[in-house]
């Protein structure tokens, strides 16, 4: 079952203007839409290998829900976001990319234990190579590609615009399309790693061909629950 999670301040927005709060590493473009809204464009590429990525250059804390409009324009690829990415020594991976590994945008980059990266990533949109969408969404767990949720991918459609919602609070995160539960995940591992806090959010489109329009980006501070955490008395 969900867990409702309150939007109690907006702490950031985009309305896409300008892209200048928008950072691209890898392949392909990134471009302001003349109405507003950022494109993001991967061509003749392949699923693992050079993506075109886009990370909002605030960091952002832990406790937030990131919100945004996406319609997805083509279906040769997969759209996946990064969430509390950074080093797992605290280094910012836009402001400190100097003191990280070297990426080109391969999907190792971002989930290679030698790469020194914390994130979680959820995929939706999941369209093969061929164009077929697989039915699936994951969410995984960096460093390792660690597979820790799975459900249903609501967004099927091309040119059709969904709205995005995902929720982080410790290691609970919740995707929801189109004000609808999809599926979530409580991690609670930190056997090997720290539970991934804060860090920066991402776009990653990856495929054949694939684009995707970005509108309305929000950020909002959420109302943790903590009774998730409490081990029964």
């Amino acid at each position: 079952m969900p867990v409702e999670y309150r939007n109690i301040t907006l702490i950031h927005y985009d309305d896409f203007h300008d892209i200048s709060q928008w950072y691209h590493e890898g392949i392909g473009r990134i471009a302001p839409l003349p109405d507003g809204g950022m494109r993001l464009v991967c061509a003749g590429s392949a699923q693992g290998a050079e993506g075109c990525m886009a990370f909002f250059r605030p960091t952002l804390p832990d406790h937030v829900a990131v919100e945004y409009d996406i319609m997805v324009r083509s279906h040769g690829g997969l759209v996946i976001n990064y969430i509390a990415i950074r080093g797992l020594h605290g280094e910012d991976i836009i402001e400190d990319r100097n003191k990280l590994r070297p990426r080109t945008g391969i999907m190792a980059d971002y989930f290679s234990p030698a790469r020194g990266l914390q994130s979680y990533h959820i995929s939706f949109s999941r369209f093969n190579d061929q164009g077929v969408h697989t039915e699936t969404s994951n969410a995984r767990r960096n460093p390792g590609g660690l597979l820790i949720g799975e459900g249903e991918d609501p967004c099927t459609e091309v040119n059709r615009r969904y709205r995005i919602r995902i929720c982080k609070s410790l290691g609970h995160v919740q995707f929801h399309v189109d004000g609808r539960f999809a599926h979530g995940f409580i991690d609670r591992d930190a056997s090997q790693y720290a539970i991934p806090d804060y860090g920066k959010f991402g776009f990653r489109l990856i495929g054949s061909d694939v684009s995707a329009d970005i509108r309305t980006f929000r950020v909002y501070a959420i109302e943790p629950h903590p009774e998730i955490w409490k081990p029964w008395a």
